[in-house]
């Protein structure tokens, strides 16, 4: 591969490392992306994910121009997402406003909707002074972990998922500037208009009903397993265990706050069933977590760093840390 050179940095070769051959102006990387695409996109169907490192990235202007010319499709919007989360420019988004004390479990973006994007990239733009990894892991392996028991149930019944967002509420916007944690529909949808809100409900296939002061139910049907749309290998793909918020995924403290503040059915800010709306067993949801926990793979940023990671093939999510930490995220879809 002319211009880069490629390596590792753990056994399980996810992301494949690349960096410069020589020194590159922008304008020159920018070239070279555009000439690479070919390869470039083979390398993240093989390993699931390439980070670009020791290139001049610098902004989130820069690091859009890198994505357009590495050609992986059109950039969407964060539409039915609630990851509390600030938009950059037109297409680039903060990766997660949530607590440095909260770890973001593994998951693949936007895996509860229709049209999820097919890549999703973060770009460090301040390293965080102590841990803070976007921990990722390879889908088809977690699959391959995961109880056969277990993964028939989840393939058997599918997954329904279940949101609630409030529409104007000072309790809640009190709320989140303590601890950035539920989003309105204003913010998941990008708009205050119900009728613009009804419909990128349809357009996405999402079941909505609204409830008292102007709350927004939504929800959505999704498999839990999927093959990849290219290469035809079976993945786990779901997010089930973050949409049951128990003591595992909150700890206990926050797990009791959780269950005095979303007592109202209309306020729980995520649920989780299996399609016909019955339970799934937690001790089921607990054996995913643990799983995702022996494949997590984690590596310190570095200033400058491009991670694209094929959001089918591979998982993403955040460790703690401390420090300030400004790391980037945006999605693109073939569609």
């Amino acid at each position: 591969m002319e211009g880069f050179k490629k390596s590792f940095i753990n056994a399980s070769q996810l992301p494949l490392v690349i960096q410069p051959a020589r020194t590159y102006s922008k304008a020159d990387f920018f070239q070279l992306l555009a000439s690479q695409q070919k390869v470039l996109k083979e390398h993240i169907t093989k390993y699931g994910g390439i980070l670009l490192r020791g290139f001049p990235i610098e902004s989130a202007d820069d690091f859009s121009d890198s994505l357009r010319h590495l050609g992986i499709g059109k950039f969407v919007d964060y539409i039915g997402g609630d990851s509390p989360r600030n938009k950059v420019n037109g297409e680039v988004y903060t990766s997660t406003e949530a607590p440095p004390s909260i770890k973001i479990p593994l998951h693949n973006e936007l895996s509860f909707v229709k049209y999820y994007p097919n890549h999703i990239s973060f770009f460090c733009q301040i390293p965080p002074k102590e841990k803070g990894e976007t921990i990722i892991a390879d889908a088809r392996k977690v699959l391959e972990e995961i109880d056969p028991a277990v993964k028939q149930r989840f393939v058997n019944n599918g997954l329904r998922y279940v949101s609630c967002y409030f529409y104007k509420s000072k309790l809640m916007d009190v709320l989140n500037k303590l601890q950035p944690s539920h989003k309105s529909w204003i913010q998941v949808f990008e708009t205050d208009a119900k009728a613009d809100v009804e419909k990128k409900c349809r357009e996405h296939d999402f079941d909505f009903k609204w409830a008292k002061n102007d709350w927004l139910q939504i929800s959505q049907v999704r498999p839990a397993v999927m093959s990849h749309p290219e290469t035809g290998e079976k993945v786990w793909f779901n997010q089930a265990h973050l949409y049951d918020f128990s003591p595992k995924l909150l700890g206990l403290w926050r797990y009791i706050g959780a269950k005095v503040f979303y007592c109202r059915p209309h306020t729980k800010l995520h649920q989780i069933f299996y399609a016909d709306n019955t339970p799934i067993p937690r001790s089921d949801l607990y054996h995913v977590m643990d799983v995702l926990d022996k494949q997590t793979i984690a590596f310190s940023w570095q200033k400058g760093d491009l991670l694209v990671l094929d959001n089918v093939l591979s998982m993403h999510g955040r460790a703690v840390f401390e420090g300030k930490r400004r790391i980037l995220t945006a999605m693109t879809s073939k569609q």
